[in-house]
C-alpha cells in the first residue's frame, strides 16, 4: 500500500529582516505512519558533514514534509534527539528538547487533532548555522477547540561541534 504523499501542502520563504536571514516552513501536519515519507539523505549531508551537528528538519519529515534543503538547518543534535549520557549533566536532563515538542505533535495527531505549524530559523549575516528556531502552532481538537502555542529554541553550538572546530 502506497501512503499519500502530502509534502505539497507545506510551504518555505526565506530571505531577510533586516540583518537576520530566515528560513521559515509551514504546513498542516500529516498522521505520521499514515503519510510518505521523504528523507533526501545527500542534502542532510551537505548541511551538517563535519560539523558535528545535526541536519534538522524544521518540519520532521514523520509528518509528510519534504526533506530537501529547503526544510534543513543546522541544529544542536542535543536538541534534535537525546544527548548522549556523558552529555546528560551538562543538560541537567537528556535533552531532546525540540525533539519531544514533536513526540507531542505526533501523539496529538494519533488522537484526531489537527496540527498547523510555522518554524522559523534566524541566521546573522555571514553564518551557516541559526541561532535562533521559532516554532509556533495552533491545536485543533476533535471536538473542535483550538489552542494556540509557541516557543522558542535557542541553538547553541554543541559539545559535539565544539570537539570538530
Amino acid at each position: 500500500m502506497t501512503l499519500p504523499d502530502i509534502s505539497g501542502r507545506f510551504t518555505f520563504k526565506s530571505g531577510y529582516q533586516g540583518q537576520t536571514f530566515y528560513k521559515k516552513a509551514s504546513g498542516e501536519l500529516g498522521v505520521p505512519g499514515q503519510v510518505m515519507t521523504h528523507r533526501d539523505e545527500a542534502a542532510q549531508r551537505g548541511v551538517s558533514a563535519g560539523t558535528g551537528e545535526h541536519a534538522g528538519h524544521l518540519i520532521g519529515i514523520q509528518f509528510g514534509a519534504p526533506g530537501d534543503l529547503r526544510n534543513l538547518g543546522i541544529q544542536n543534535p542535543n536538541m534534535n534527539t537525546f544527548a548522549p549520557k556523558p552529555l546528560q549533566e551538562a543538560f541537567q536532563g537528556s535533552g531532546g528538547s525540540y525533539h519531544r515538542v514533536e513526540s507531542g505533535w505526533a501523539s496529538l495527531l494519533l488522537q484526531g487533532y489537527r496540527v498547523e505549524v510555522t518554524v522559523t530559523d534566524k541566521y546573522r549575516t555571514g553564518e551557516n548555522r541559526p541561532y535562533t528556531r521559532s516554532v509556533s502552532w495552533t491545536e485543533t481538537s476533535p471536538g473542535g477547540g483550538v489552542t494556540q502555542k509557541a516557543l522558542e529554541f535557542v541553538n547553541f553550538t554543541s559539545p559535539q561541534s565544539r570537539a570538530k572546530a
